[in-house]
């Protein structure tokens, strides 16, 4: 019996050693995983400030503390991601899943990580596995989709875009590329591009100050004929960022086939103004400097400036390999430039310019009025300069005096055939009007001058057949 009581005890004491003892390593732990968390924010300072080297070494620390905490290594692994060590960064992530398989948000930005150095399989692959673990989380659908777009499989990338969408309505990213997705779609002749135009609309909700979206929005709207709503979606891009060269080439582009080259220039000089490196690091579309230049090389021809068309055509044939019709073409505007009975010297005179330089910044500054009466006076002072009719048409049409519109351009083209612009912005004009079969003959000779279109053909295509339609009723009869 004495024994057993000594057992008792004995037995008592050693629980109660052991209980002190686990006690006393839960006291070690916690105060241990206070000093690995509070090392751990100061790494998530560091690493929002940009100091990555400063991120990693906090987070090392606390991994040495602690080396089963899976946010220590899944915040170094994106500092050093950030700070370009790869093979280490793709250790860390790989030490961090291995702690935690079903880590998500680490594995997904594993998958972007391989995405960055372009390993696109292996990306794929972990997004796969992203979404087979967790079905329901948007991020890895979104960037799945990504891939599969950039593997030209549309509609594989649409429907992991749409899943991402419908897991998150106000995905913005998602639904952006959503959008342009079924636009590259639609541009095959596949679907109907109104599709893309809804889903770009929502993410001009979620992000109403986005630049980019207003500029693909206007790029939808030129493939779909609709060139005012385009222009005023190039000007709420640039409204948003002024450097956006793309938008400046887009709308003067536009304005050009509109049959105005003054705004053209201006558009093409500010575009040329801008940083290409700014726009790599905004990730802005780049522009063709020699299409550019082309550009304004048409437009001054048109203007009957050709010493300046002549210039820009040359810069142009120094980036061409095949240049040859280019150098033929530019000899005759040399030949043209100093040749009086070609030149437009009413056009070119600096007091008609400086006039029609008025009326434009008139009618920019909304002084609709005064700007109308300023081509006024240039039509009547020099009824053989194009420009003057032209805008004066733009004013009326703007302000819905479609007949009076119309009756001016036809004096534009008269007085300038030659631009094919002209005959593009009259087609837009008649379709205006109802007029579908006129709009489309128009446009059959802006074809025939221009040798292609400039945006989508089909819905150009189809104001054509309308014209043939209507030329095969009359010959029948």
């Amino acid at each position: 019996m004495k024994s057993q009581a000594y057992l008792v005890i004995l037995i008592a004491l050693l629980i109660g050693f052991h209980n002190h003892a686990v006690l006393a390593q839960d006291e070690v732990d916690f105060a241990t995983k206070q000093q690995v968390f509070g090392l751990y924010q100061k790494a998530q300072n560091a690493f929002q400030i940009g100091d990555f080297h400063g991120c990693t070494e906090l987070c090392r620390q606390a991994i040495a503390l602690d080396n089963q905490d899976k946010r220590c290594f899944h915040l170094e692994a994106l500092s050093l991601a950030e700070s370009g060590d790869n093979e280490q960064a793709l250790l860390a992530f790989r030490e961090a899943l291995a702690i935690d398989f079903n880590f998500i948000q680490c594995r997904n930005n594993l998958g972007l990580f391989q995405m960055k150095l372009g390993k696109l399989d292996e990306a794929k692959a972990t997004f796969l596995e992203c979404n087979r673990i967790q079905p329901k989380y948007p991020d890895a659908h979104y960037h799945l989709g990504e891939i599969l777009q950039k593997r030209g499989d549309l509609d594989a990338a649409i429907e992991e875009y749409e899943t991402a969408t419908r897991l998150n309505p106000n995905y913005f990213e998602a639904q952006r590329d959503l959008g342009l997705a079924i636009y590259e779609k639609a541009s095959s002749g596949l679907i109907d591009i109104i599709d893309c135009e809804d889903k770009l609309k929502v993410a001009e909700r979620l992000a109403p100050t986005n630049p980019m979206i207003h500029y693909h929005l206007g790029s939808i709207y030129c493939a779909d004929g609709k060139f005012d709503e385009a222009e005023n979606e190039f000007k709420t891009a640039l409204s948003l960022d002024t450097r956006l060269a793309g938008a400046h080439y887009e709308l003067g582009r536009l304005r050009y086939y509109r049959g105005d080259p003054d705004r053209c220039l201006v558009e093409m000089n500010l575009a040329s103004k801008i940083s290409p490196t700014y726009t790599d690091d905004k990730k802005y579309p780049t522009i063709d400097i020699a299409q550019l230049k082309s550009m304004t090389a048409k437009c001054y021809e048109i203007k009957g400036d050709f010493k300046r068309a002549a210039s820009f055509l040359n810069d142009v044939a120094s980036m061409t390999k095949n240049n040859k019709d280019l150098l033929k073409h530019i000899k005759k505007l040399e030949k043209q430039a100093v040749d009086p009975s070609r030149q437009k010297v009413g056009c070119l005179d600096n007091a008609v310019q400086a006039l029609l330089i008025k009326g434009i910044t008139q009618y920019d500054s909304k002084e609709s009025d005064a700007a109308k009466a300023t081509f006024e006076i240039m039509t009547t002072n020099n009824p053989d300069c194009f420009e003057g009719w032209q805008n004066h048409g733009a004013i009326e049409e703007a302000s819905s005096n479609l007949q009076t519109a119309m009756s001016n351009y036809r004096k534009a083209i008269e007085l300038a055939p030659n631009y094919d612009g002209l005959y593009f912005n009259m087609a837009y004009l008649l379709e205006k009007m109802g007029l579908a079969a006129d709009a489309g003959s128009m446009y059959s000779q802006f074809h025939t001058l221009s040798g292609k279109y400039p945006y989508d053909s089909r819905h150009i295509v189809g104001l054509e057949q309308e014209y043939a339609r209507q030329q095969e009723k009359m010959r029948s009869k």
